[in-house]
């Protein structure tokens, strides 16, 4: 019976394997014809890599990046099926990233160079006295292919754990209540990277692409809507509905009216949810404000990688986890939303052919980096929520570990003689 039921499988396959075949190959097919028509659009398209040196005395919270950030809105370049699938369409790509070398941290961001004139001018905008250099990428200081026998990885994508609209704790919430001044979000990075020692290194990427404008209203809204209980944002029943309502409550009450009066109930006017913020608690309110705040901004498609490298002779697994703790348990909410680690991408293995699997993660991760690649795991940041991770330290910050412009820039004065 065993072989008769395999047999009529079989029959059945070559009878229509034209339609079966077809469905398992098309993920496959389609990831290559994207990486052909990717490449072919983007082999003239060349990276630079812009330093960021922040002058010493900045005064400035990281609102005034948020700015910056919606700037770089404004390159998003729609995505219609088209562009997409048949002229390889090349968005808009910004890396931000957040070095420390050996103890010295540096603030860099990788970009196209069409974009370039852009991004330095959105810059100087908001922090004029900034110092932005384009420098060799620094990925070249260490070796192509790691693990080897000097040289070791450890590295994780992160990933939200809630839906991409609820925030995380934001600059908004790093305020002390007595004296109301603002403690740096970047301050316990900042100590984590200063403390790495000779030959040992700790990158942070933030790989954003500009998210579709109307994904507030699109997605956005659905969130909240949900979040209140409501299963739409159409507050009034057509008439139509109202008499299908009608007619089943008559129905409905035919058997009740042989035994008891009938009666029958109005129709909720706002999809079945009453005075909704009544009923919430303090912090559901204050989760609500955020959450409604935050859709309201523009959204950023993001891919976040944490990667340790070091020579095996000093290297510390203590950093990686001193990197990850800085970089998500403290813009953790209960309320609403945190980072945490994509188990897929970590370069330690659990199991069986543990050092096997964990060698090939690691040289994956690191082509990734390299590359910039945002395949895989991604997330909506707002401009908020980038503001939040990336931005220049202020004179809070005291850690030697940061490089800072050597002198302040100045105009010249107006009394000065023409030549």
């Amino acid at each position: 019976m065993f072989f008769e039921f395999l047999s009529k499988i079989l029959e059945f396959f070559i009878s229509f394997w034209f339609l079966i075949v077809p469905f398992f190959v098309y993920h496959v097919f389609l990831n290559l014809w994207l990486s052909h028509i990717g490449g072919k659009a983007g082999a003239d398209i060349k990276l630079v890599t812009l330093e960021l040196i922040p002058p010493r005395d900045l005064e400035k919270s990281p609102k005034i990046i948020e700015k910056f950030f919606d700037a770089l809105s404004a390159s998003y370049s729609g995505g219609n099926v088209l562009k997409r699938y048949v002229t390889g369409r090349v968005p808009a790509m910004f890396s931000f990233e957040i070095v420390a070398t050996e103890g010295i941290v540096h603030f860099y961001i990788v970009t196209q160079d069409i974009w370039r004139n852009f991004v330095e001018a959105s810059l100087y905008a908001q922090y004029p006295e900034v110092e932005i250099i384009e420098v060799e990428d620094y990925v070249t200081n260490v070796p192509a292919v790691i693990p080897s026998k000097e040289w070791v990885i450890f590295s994780v994508d992160m990933k939200k754990t809630k839906h991409d609209a609820y925030p995380i704790k934001t600059y908004k919430y790093f305020q002390e209540d007595i004296t109301g001044k603002m403690i740096d979000p970047l301050a316990s990075l900042m100590e984590t990277m200063g403390t790495i020692g000779p030959g040992q290194h700790i990158w942070l990427q933030y790989i954003i692409e500009p998210e579709n404008p109307n994904w507030a209203d699109s997605e956005g809204k659905g969130a909240v809507n949900a979040f209140v209980g409501r299963s739409s944002g159409k507050k009034h029943k057509s008439i139509f509905s109202k008499i299908i309502h009608d007619i089943f409550e008559v129905i409905a009450a035919i058997p009740r009216g042989f035994f008891q009066p009938a009666e029958f109930s109005a129709p909720s006017e706002d999809g079945g949810s009453d005075d909704v913020e009544s009923k919430l608690t303090p912090g559901e309110k204050q989760a609500l404000t955020a959450l409604e705040e935050n859709v309201a901004k523009y959204m950023f498609e993001t891919k976040m990688r944490i990667m340790v490298i070091g020579k095996r002779d000093g290297f510390s697994k203590i950093n990686f986890a001193a990197t990850l703790g800085s970089t998500s348990r403290q813009f953790a909410d209960n309320y609403l939303n945190s980072l945490a680690p994509h188990s897929p991408s970590k370069t330690d293995a659990d199991y069986v052919f543990k050092k096997t699997i964990s060698e090939s993660r690691m040289r994956r991760q690191l082509i990734r980096y390299r590359d910039r690649d945002n395949s895989g795991q991604t997330f909506k940041f707002s401009t908020e929520e980038l503001a939040t991770v990336f931005h220049l330290p202020d004179m809070s910050i005291v850690s030697p570990s940061v490089r800072f412009v050597d002198s302040r820039k100045g105009g010249a004065p107006s009394n000065l003689p023409s030549m």
